[in-house]
């Protein structure tokens, strides 16, 4: 993985359907990479949303602690 085939350097008795079965290959782990990295950039998301609420719940109480303090 990471390397790019030389043609000019490629094993003798190295077929074209050996290369076809690695390029299927690398393809199918392309698109189960794609499909694992917009799962985790979901998640991503939902766990920035989660944390953007708990800081305006924080803020909410603060404040209603002040107001508290105050009266």
């Amino acid at each position: 993985m990471g390397q790019i085939r030389d043609f000019d350097q490629m094993v003798p008795g190295e077929s074209v359907q050996h290369l076809i079965s690695e390029n299927t290959t690398l393809k199918h782990r392309v698109q189960h990479l794609t499909q694992e990295h917009r799962k985790l950039q979901e998640r991503l998301e939902g766990a920035r949303s989660n944390l953007r609420f708990s800081y305006k719940r924080i803020a909410a109480l603060e404040a209603e602690l002040l107001e508290r303090d105050h009266s």
